[in-house]
């Protein structure tokens, strides 16, 4: 070691300005393992174990394929169980990174500064142990932030959009990102995210075991189903030496079956006693938007009529859709959202969502009725628990004819009309135990039969942690159903006789003619935002918002 000439009295450190004489074998080894981080982590750097202290770091086999994959791609997405050796095996990569590349910045983020900094802890024991020829001298070394003499720092942060803000990143790695907070991990990657992966050679390492159907299952499922540009990596238990299925079974034993599951097995799980059974959910799958704006995803753009040039007639038969809007009263708690459907042929497709919990109800009838018109005119279902404003919004001053219409009858209940008539109508359905009961059953067996296809990640996550509650269904305490409930009271619908009149689409007889009488008699049920006025979102402003297609489909003038 340096003795006297350590940094800040550590002599297991090396201070900048040292001059130092290299032997031949040590600028051969300097070439080696500058060209094979693999070769580096496996000759030079130390880990501390629990049963024998500090011993050299020996990669694993599914190790050196995951340090390979790192190396080769800029961005990667690891998932694997705990104690599985992730985050020392990415701290040794940033150390390679850092050591034999100059003027690179790392950051290293964790749901929680402290947890980051334990990272930096792993870096900073596997620096320390390297031979004095080998190191960079010091310039800056603390919990926080190193810096080195050839211009690489490394710094932690908690993951919140603040956190790398201002700052030019080469890689950034973010670790158990599952446990990030959704309404974080979304501030986060809206501000950061961008950023870093607008360079040409930035990394972006992404590493978590899972955690339910959040951002980290999101960024995995597209990673999978190639939706994004990530490269994804699992690595079971099985592959680490030691863990055998006796282990695995002791590990069943102390953990139980959810922690188990989630976090030896790595399986993506909702709460439970969800409406909609945990295998159906665990083989949902998203696919990336056609447009996203302030609130709206869209999947699919409307399909309409071709005009044919040379007889200027229209061909082909466009779809048609149906859109289920639920209110909120706009002051960041509970959405407004809504739900596009596409109801041309079984399976129905949702191909689009809105979701804003700033949106005033004022503001909200005009987003809906650009979205329908849009839509080949959709039919417009509103749910006026809490308010007629939006539904009247929609009938008497946007003058919209497709919106759909509820009566309310004391003996049969609520029913899908044409208009007005006898009887107490309105401009919309009230979500009551009957409505609930019936569309939380029709919405389960859609979904299980693959009559209804959903790819919106936030709606599976929804979908996740809905459950039963009492004699009724609810999301889970601490999150929304705020996309679910339209979905619930669209399913509805579909049982209505007035469906088959909008669609010619009788899915109540093709489903649940077995079923109809327990349905109906069993009692126990198994965003834009908007920063300016109103006059900003008129109806006659004409495009609401202009996706960067050639088509340029998306006008409110059908």
């Amino acid at each position: 070691m340096l003795n006297n000439n350590g940094y800040n009295g550590n002599s297991s450190l090396k201070r900048i300005g040292i001059d130092f004489s290299y032997s031949e074998e040590q600028v051969l080894e300097l070439a080696k393992c500058a060209d094979d981080p693999i070769y580096f982590i496996d000759n030079y750097c130390y880990i501390v174990t629990l049963d024998h202290g500090i011993q050299p770091f020996k990669l694993y086999d599914c190790q050196k394929r995951k340090i390979k994959l790192i190396h080769d791609n800029r961005k990667v997405i690891l998932m694997e169980g705990r104690q599985q050796g992730k985050t020392t095996s990415a701290a040794a990569y940033i150390l390679w990174y850092t050591l034999f590349q100059e003027n690179k910045t790392v950051a290293v983020l964790a749901n929680k500064a402290s947890t980051a900094r334990e990272i930096m802890a792993r870096y900073q024991l596997m620096f320390e142990h390297l031979p004095d020829w080998m190191q960079q001298g010091i310039k800056t070394w603390n919990k926080g932030d190193i810096e080195l003499e050839n211009g690489s720092i490394v710094f932690t942060a908690a993951t919140t959009a603040a956190g790398i803000r201002g700052k030019s990143v080469n890689l950034l790695y973010i670790d158990e990102a599952a446990i990030i907070p959704n309404t974080v991990a979304d501030a986060f990657f809206t501000a950061v995210y961008p950023v870093i992966s607008a360079g040409q050679t930035t990394k972006i390492l992404i590493t978590s075991t899972p955690l339910g159907y959040n951002h980290f299952w999101k960024f995995w499922n597209d990673a999978v189903n190639k939706n994004n540009d990530f490269v994804p990596m699992f690595i079971p238990y099985s592959e680490i030496p030691g863990r055998t299925e006796a282990w695995a079974l002791e590990q069943k034993r102390q953990l139980g079956d959810l922690k188990y599951n989630q976090e030896v097995l790595c399986k993506f799980l909702g709460s439970s006693l969800t409406l909609i059974n945990s295998d159906t959910i665990e083989y949902m799958s998203t696919c990336p938007t056609v447009y996203s704006k302030d609130g709206l995803d869209l999947y699919e753009y409307p399909v309409k009529a071709q005009l044919d040039e040379d007889t200027e007639e229209l061909i082909g038969k466009p779809h048609s859709y149906v859109i289920v809007a639920d209110t909120a009263k706009g002051v960041g708690g509970d959405y407004s959202a809504f739900v596009i459907m596409d109801v041309s042929s079984v399976p129905y497709k949702l191909v689009g969502k809105f979701r804003d919990n700033k949106i005033a109800p004022m503001l909200y009838p005009s987003v809906i009725y650009k979205v329908a018109r849009d839509y080949n005119m959709a039919y417009v279902l509103i749910e006026v628990n809490s308010s007629e404003q939006v539904a009247h919004i929609m009938h008497n001053e946007l003058e919209y004819e497709n919106l759909i219409f509820v009566n309310r009858d004391t003996k049969t209940g609520q029913t899908v009309t044409g208009g007005f008539g006898g009887g107490k109508t309105q401009l919309g359905v009230q979500t009551d135990k009957r409505v609930k009961r019936i569309g939380c059953f029709t919405f389960k067996a859609l979904v299980e039969e693959k009559k209804l296809l959903i790819t919106d990640a936030d709606t599976i996550s929804e979908i996740s942690t809905f459950i039963q509650v009492k004699d009724s269904y609810a999301a889970d305490d601490g999150y929304h159903d705020d996309l679910v409930m339209p979905l619930v009271l669209f399913s509805w619908l579909t049982t209505n006789p007035y469906f088959k009149e909008l669609n010619d689409v009788n899915i109540r007889e093709a489903m649940y003619q077995a079923r109809i009488k327990q349905i109906e008699e069993d009692v126990v049920p198994f965003g834009f935002a908007f920063n300016g006025t109103e006059e900003d979102y008129s109806v006659e402003d004409g495009d609401m918002w202009k996706p960067e297609t050639p088509s340029g489909y998306l006008t409110s003038n059908l």
